[in-house]
């Protein structure tokens, strides 16, 4: 994880508090509790006290009112109010993911319960309504170890700062609530719902993301820093935890990443304190003949006389998919073509769709007469495509518009957006990028230019809500499409177009343009224009709000160029471009603005410049409000009844935040009433034009008040501050609309702060210099007016000059006084009053003067001094005290104060004098040097010292002034990184000097570099060709300084290491005063390693068994000796058999060396590397090697099959095989090389074994043929033996085998054969031969029994015990008789052999003849004699029967014994000795199994069960005869 543990409760949702562990990982390093408590040696903790460098930003300063000369702009007819009120809101901060108040956080989403834990430097805190939002959000800011980092709607504020800052937030007045921010906020709701799903963060991986940092007044920041007032510090770097998330990674802009995540530690990611937001990266696609007609641009391009409006001066930014320079229709006009994705390439080769948007913006038609609006324009293009993929990639927007701005671009337009459904209505980054730069450009008081942004709505209408970010902005004109060509031009809007609101209510698009069948560019490298409606050699025709854009961005154009040119305003606001284009915008079919398709209307440039109705237009861009409440009113006097007025507030409001779920921050509301008393709020409307009785508009920050029908009289509109939420000021502009409105009028006016004499008191007689300056308050130039100057009415001259808006004019009068006392002077402007101006009582100023008579004067030659050198403190002037009258007195000099004559400022500068008091006869004078003592140098301009003559007797005193001229002095230091330069003794070195202008005005210096001998010195950025020896700094600002690149290029030899040399560099200022520097430059040869290393030997394609060697030549191309020890990275089943040794290579010198490299039959293809490592580096040298492709067979075992069809899934079946039956192995054959493989199968069997294997088909990449291969074990085979066979697959160079082993089963088996057929004949016996064999593999001893049908007698001529080894035979003889004739059976079997197969054979008999014995009569005495003897037996049989019943009832069971009446009593068989019985071996321990066992079933291997004692079978991983792993062992 990247922290540590963090606990998070919630306490009214369903998700329950409890404590959540987070497991440690890679950026447990930073764990925040040490990382905020302690300072130790993390590398992100830093030492306290470093003093900022920075100049205190411009946006830091509190404006808390607006000073501007009287009379200029907006003065003219309005007015301002800074009272205040309390800002009524609700004390909620609604976020993206749920709702804070003064008690808990309602979710108002799912969230998984692990990102509800808290982020330990961030808390989110409840603003009080009795206080206001600004007040707070200053003394949050001045807390030290804490920042406002985002606004929450309507009452939150995201402070982050240490835990000790943070402590402290809940006891500052106007806190109500302060709560923990969960984790889940700084995610994006696209990667929250991955999150949501099981495995969500698995599913994350290896995907493109992006990894944003905070941002502050003036942008995206790189890291974060913080030190509270205990001293523990708050320090990380965004790219600090990059690496640790991300494996590839690109940085965008400061603090913005992109990447493709492979952590899925995303908790420990986003408790990171840099980190602000993760997301995934933003993916953007693309989204003229009649649009000027219907635009109405060319009806204004030659309106005004004063000038053509085309685009002239102005310079607009595209950025598109690329741009063909070279069509035609751009002449020279390209300044810039760049590419900001780092692709290589700025061709427009896939739809040429940047070409098309870029030519409609100011294309001039020179290739066939489709022409753009703004035909005069400079373009600046930002190429966004990458040409091998033709996708938009997203580098950061606030670059893009920086970028542009400093190029003087101040129109931006892009025909683009995000391709996710989920950005549609979205407030994303990247809108907050657009919002961010407009807000920070359109601040007229810090001296910048306006910045216009213009985003195309998207085409994924006409569905609502499906406006695309960007173009969800507050601050960009977003543009819908209409028709532009064919039936339903131009009051149709197209399908296709997006369609508002945004996700938070705003009105969006803001206007239409002409974008339906749009022709224009075609870029001849274009390769895919199928999406174009028509096309010819150099122009197509395609639609969408694409097409739209750029047709109103050639139209902001021309409005800009109207207000600098024709109404003279510098340096207009683009909110006042985004009124001016919505003040003329008209209603499209019925009137129902605003709506969500086509917000205030379709763009009329006519309409919006010069109404044909005769109305006229009035804007101010020059005003601010600075806190709620505030207020400034303005009154129209409409002159014609019954027409139409309307009215615009656009303002560039601060940035929002993608964490709220509104957007507006500084609440502006317009309030405009009529001269009856009704009012009208913006944006309550009705059917398409304001009513009354509604409410304020508290979500967007454009409004408009429409009105129809215009009663006479004085109109009232009030700009009011509602709620300001943000941390600065906030400028607005107003544009309005109707008769007796006029915004193009002069009003010179004298500035009374002007007027200044040469001498504050003049005396009778003296020439004076009057200055005076004349203002025009007014905008537009003031043609051609009189300046009268009077002396108590008396004309003393009149000048004529003309003068622009916003400019003055300084005039010089000479006028000599005639009498003393007060003179009145007086300088009335059109005294004939020809000239219309705005205000007609501003055209006279008067200002008293008193005039003395002689007594004292003062002079000086030369009056004025000029001081020639910056580094001169003091200038002194020779001062005469003249006694003017012709008696004695005593006179004095006074020294004053010196001031700028220009700006009036008082300087804090000494002077001094040689002399002060003086008795003068009458015309005597004094001589006295005047010393100023003043900075080296001042600032450029004029100082006047204010001196004092002093007629002490008669009490008359005589201002004198001294001048001190300062022009601009040069002045430099020079700074670079090094004591000593390193340079390369091989190649350019190049390093950045920063070259300081510490003189007193913007001053540029000309540069030369002198190289050392055999050396080359040149500037890598000062001249158009780089490498010149001399070049141009241009002007550098007072204080600032100029980085500057140079490059120094070695001679051709080699320079040894440590070699010192001095390169000489001369600067001589472009002033009027020449100043020249000389600057030696150390320099010093870098020790360079350098050597070549090349195979010479042709390696080829190998074999994996291949031996080869390979010869490598050194070449040293350094400038140092040195050793080196060889080594090598190989593919696997490659090793070097060459002894590697150390060595030694001089410099300049080469050498050979020879390795054998041997591959060990796995040798696989890939790349080698040769290390040469030294002591200081390491050399690499990486080739590859290509190893034939083989096959790589794959065995995996089916089953076996007996004979009865039995079948296993194990290869040694039920635990033992048979012997003499048919054994089938089926195997599956598969090859996992891209290459088809025919093998063929062997076997290699073990002695007693016998089989066959069947052919393989051909087997290509991946699949499988099945393998039949039949074992037979011979009968012989002894029990528990295990034979084994080997299965070889061979072909292509390739052998693959597999040993299978056989645990032979226990067979006790015999097999009968009679040898003949005999007939019998009663009463005669004869021989029957059997014989018998032991058919199994066990030796086996039994006694030979028989039993005989009836009126049959037999018996074993011979041996009654069988004892046979496996495979043995015996014949057995037997004397067979029968008593009477017929047929019969004598079973011959094996006593006690039960278990034995084939224990018997039943003997089939047949006998002829007469009974025998039946013939003769048995003696009655013999007869009784035998009876009576066998009823003996009988008895005889039944006592011992109980006799020894007791030991039979202990016999388990007893085999039936056959007496035949003529045989012998039977008696017990004599046991044959029974071999023993062997279990199979253990492939582990080598001892026998005698109990439960496991297999291999891959070769059949037996192992003892785990547990066994004396046995490490638990100990293995795989199995000892073919290694397959103990996981897919059997039990058995």
């Amino acid at each position: 994880m990247f922290g540590t543990q963090i606990t998070h409760s919630d306490k009214n949702r369903a998700i329950r508090g409890h404590y959540v562990q987070v497991k440690r990982s890679m950026f447990g390093a930073i764990a925040l509790i040490s990382l905020f408590l302690l300072q130790s040696t993390s590398p992100l903790l830093h030492p306290v006290g470093v003093v900022s460098s920075e100049i205190e930003s411009e946006d830091g300063v509190e404006w808390v009112q607006f000073d501007l000369v009287d009379g200029v702009y907006s003065d003219a007819v309005g007015y301002s109010e800074y009272s205040s009120w309390s800002e009524n809101r609700e004390i909620i901060a609604v976020s993206r993911i749920g709702t804070f108040d003064i008690n808990e956080f309602q979710l108002d989403r799912p969230v998984p319960e692990e990102w509800m834990l808290t982020r330990l430097d961030l808390s989110l805190v409840l603003v009080s309504n009795e206080v206001l939002m600004m007040d707070v959000r200053t003394a949050l800011n001045e807390i030290p170890g804490l920042a406002v980092r985002e606004f929450i709607s309507p009452s939150g504020l995201l402070v982050q700062g240490t835990p000790f800052a943070l402590s402290g937030l809940s006891s500052l007045d106007g806190i109500v609530a302060q709560h923990p921010v969960p984790l889940a906020l700084l995610i994006d709701d696209p990667v929250l719902d991955v999150l949501m799903l099981e495995g969500g963060e698995e599913a994350l991986q290896g995907v493109s993301m992006r990894i944003e940092g905070w941002r502050n007044n003036e942008g995206p920041m790189d890291s974060i820093q913080f030190t509270d007032a205990a001293g523990s510090q708050l320090v990380q770097k965004v790219d600090e935890i990059i690496p640790l998330a991300f494996s590839e990674s690109h940085r965008w802009d400061s603090g913005r990443f992109q990447g493709i995540l492979s952590t899925e530690d995303l908790i420990g990611l986003v408790a990171q304190p840099s980190l602000r937001t993760f997301r995934f990266e933003p993916t953007f696609s693309t989204d003229n003949s009649q649009a000027r007609t219907h635009m109405k641009t060319s009806q204004m391009t030659s309106y005004f006389p004063s000038g053509d409006l085309d685009g002239s001066g102005q310079i607009v930014a595209v950025a598109d998919s690329g741009l063909d320079a070279d069509h035609g229709d751009f002449g020279t006009r390209v300044v810039a073509n760049n590419d900001v994705i780092g692709d290589g390439s700025t061709a427009d080769k896939h739809s040429g769709h940047g070409t098309h948007v870029a030519c409609t913006v100011l294309g001039d038609g020179t290739q066939g007469g489709y022409s753009g609006v703004a035909t005069s324009t400079e373009l600046y293009f930002q190429a966004m495509e990458n040409d091998n993929t033709g996708n938009f990639q997203s580098p950061s927007l606030n670059y893009l518009l920086n970028s542009a701005y400093s190029a003087g671009a101040f129109t931006h337009t892009n025909s683009w957006g995000s391709t996710l459904a989920s950005d549609q209505g979205k407030y994303t980054s990247e809108s907050e990028d657009v919002d961010d730069r407009a807000n920070y450009y359109d601040r007229y008081y810090n001296g910048h230019n306006g910045l216009t942004i213009l985003f195309a709505a998207g085409n994924d209408g006409p569905d609502t809500g499906t406006v695309g970010a960007p173009s969800t902005a507050k601050n960009s004109i977003t543009v819908g499409n209409h028709q532009n060509r064919y039936s339903g031009a131009p009051d149709s809007i197209m399908s296709g177009s997006s369609r508002g609101p945004t996700d938070d209510g705003r009105i969006k698009p803001d206007i239409l343009a002409p974008g339906g069948y749009v022709r224009s560019c075609r870029a001849q490298e274009a390769t895919d224009i199928s999406g174009s409606t028509w096309s010819n050699s150099y122009y197509l025709e395609y639609t969408g709000t694409s097409m739209a854009t750029p047709n109103a961005a050639g139209a902001a154009v021309m409005v800009r160029e109207y207000l600098e040119e024709i109404a003279l305003r510098p340096s207009p606001q683009g909110a006042l471009v985004k009124a001016l284009l919505i003040l003329g915008a008209q209603d499209i079919g019925t009137r129902d603005i605003p709506n969500d398709d086509e917000g205030w209307g379709r763009l009329d440039l006519r309409n919006t410049l010069a109404p044909t109705s005769g109305q006229g237009i009035w804007v101010d861009d020059r005003s601010v409000l600075s806190g709620t409440g505030n207020l400034k009113t303005y009154s129209f006097n409409i002159s014609q009844a019954n027409s139409g007025f309307k009215t615009v507030l656009a303002w560039s409001d601060e940035r929002g935040s993608p964490f709220s779920s509104t957007q507006l921050v500084n609440n502006l509301n317009i309030e405009v009433t009529t001269p009856s008393g009704e009012v009208y709020f913006g944006n309550d409307f009705s059917n398409g034009r304001s009513t009354t009785g509604g409410s304020t508009d508290n979500l967007n920050n454009v409004e408009v008040v429409l009105v129809d029908n215009a009663e006479l009289g004085v109109w009232t509109v009030k700009v009011k501050d509602a709620y300001h939420g943000g941390s600065k000021a906030q400028p607005f502009a107003l544009a309005v609309m109707g008769h007796g409105v006029n915004d193009l009028r002069p009003d010179p006016s004298i500035l009374d702060d002007a007027f200044s004499m040469s001498v504050t008191i003049p005396q009778v007689g003296d020439q004076l210099q009057v200055t005076s300056s004349v203002f025009n308050v007014g905008n537009v130039r003031a043609d051609f007016f009189d300046i009268t100057f009077e002396a108590d009415g008396t004309e003393i001259e009149t000048k004529t000059l003309d003068l622009g808006a916003g400019s003055s004019k300084t005039q010089m009068w000479y006028w000599t006084p005639q009498t003393a006392g007060q003179t009145m002077l007086s300088f009335i402007i059109d005294q004939n009053d020809e000239l219309e101006e705005i205000l007609e009582n501003n055209n006279r100023y008067d200002v008293f003067v008193n005039v003395t008579a002689p007594g004292v004067k003062l002079s000086a030659e030369p009056q004025t001094k000029m001081l020639l050198n910056s580094s001169r403190s003091t200038t002194s002037w020779n001062v005469t005290l003249t006694n003017t009258a012709l008696v004695s007195t005593n006179a004095s000099l006074s020294t004053q104060d010196v001031m700028n004559d220009k700006t009036g400022q008082t300087e804090s500068w000494y002077i001094g004098a040689t002399a002060s008091n003086f008795t003068l006869d009458g015309q005597d004078s004094a001589e006295i040097v005047v010393t100023l003592v003043h900075p080296t140098p001042p600032l450029p301009g004029t100082y006047r010292v204010d001196l004092l003559g002093i007629d002490v007797d008669n009490g008359v005193t005589y201002p004198y002034m001294l001048y001190l001229e300062v022009p601009d002095l040069p002045n430099l230091r020079l700074e670079y990184d090094y004591q000593i330069v390193p340079v390369s003794p091989t190649e350019s070195t190049s390093i950045d000097i920063r070259l300081f202008n510490i003189g007193n005005a913007n001053i540029g210096y000309d540069l030369f570099l002198e190289a050392p001998a055999g050396w080359d010195a040149g500037f890598d950025t000062l001249s158009s060709e780089p490498g010149a020896s001399s070049g141009s700094t241009g002007l550098i600002s007072k204080d600032t300084y100029r980085v500057i690149g140079m490059s120094f290029t070695p001679p051709q030899m080699m320079t040894i290491a440590g070699a010192e040399r001095m390169v000489r560099l001369t600067a001589i200022s472009q002033s009027e005063i020449t100043e020249s520097w000389v600057f030696d430059i150390p320099i010093k040869v870098n020790t360079v390693t350098d050597v070549d290393v090349i195979l010479e030997t042709n390696i080829g394609t190998l074999r994996p068994d291949s031996y080869f060697s390979a010869l490598f030549s050194l070449e040293h191309r350094g400038n140092v000796d040195l050793s080196f020890t060889p080594s090598f990275e190989l593919p696997s089943g490659w090793t070097v058999t060459s002894v590697i040794e150390t060595f030694d290579i001089t410099w300049g010198s080469s050498k050979n060396l020879l390795f054998g490299i041997s591959g060990d039959g796995s040798g696989s293809s890939g790349e080698i590397k040769l290390h040469l490592d030294s002591s200081s580096n390491r050399i690499t040298w990486v080739g590859q090697i290509d190893v034939e492709v083989l096959a790589q067979p794959t065995l995996d075992f089916v089953s076996l099959t007996y004979d009865d069809g039995t079948l296993w899934d194990t290869p040694f079946g039920e635990g033992t095989h048979p012997t003499g039956v048919q054994l089938t192995f089926t195997w599956l054959v598969g090859n996992k090389a891209n290459v088809e493989w025919q093998p063929t199968a062997s076997l290699v069997l073990s002695n007693g074994l016998s089989g066959t294997c069947l052919s393989i088909e051909p087997i290509g990449f991946d699949e499988l043929e099945s393998l039949l291969c039949t074992i037979i074990i011979s009968s012989t085979m002894a029990p528990m033996s295990e034979p084994s066979f080997v299965l070889k697959l061979n072909g292509g160079e390739v052998e693959y085998t597999e040993t299978i082993g056989l645990l032979v089963a226990t067979v006790l088996e015999s097999s009968w054969v009679q040898e003949q057929t005999t007939s019998f004949t009663t009463g005669i016996q004869k021989e029957l031969e059997v014989t018998l064999m032991n058919e199994g593999n066990i030796a086996f001893s039994y006694k030979l029994m028989l039993e005989e049908s009836k009126d049959w007698s037999a018996s074993i001529d011979g041996n009654v015990l069988a004892n046979l080894e496996p495979g043995e035979s015996m014949q057995i003889r037997l004397l067979v008789s029968a008593s009477r004739p017929g047929d019969g059976i004598i079973t011959l079997g094996l006593q006690g052999a039960d278990s034995m197969t084939n224990a018997s054979i039943e003997l089939k008999v047949t006998s002829e003849g007469n009974p025998v014995g039946i013939s003769k009569q048995i003696p009655p005495l013999t007869g009784m004699i035998i009876g009576v003897f066998i009823v003996a037996i009988l008895i005889g049989s039944i006592l011992l029967s109980r006799r020894g019943e007791e030991d039979l009832s202990q016999l388990q069971s007893a085999p039936p014994v056959n007496i035949p009446v003529n045989s012998v009593q039977p008696i017990a068989p004599i046991p044959a000795e029974q071999p023993k019985q062997q279990g199979p071996m253990c492939w582990s321990c080598r001892n026998e199994i005698t109990g439960l066992m496991l297999g291999c079933p891959g070769c059949g291997a037996r192992y003892h069960r785990i547990g066994t004692d004396g046995c490490n079978s638990n100990s293995l991983t795989q199995c000892a005869n073919c290694q397959t792993q103990v996981s897919s062992f059997v039990e058995a």
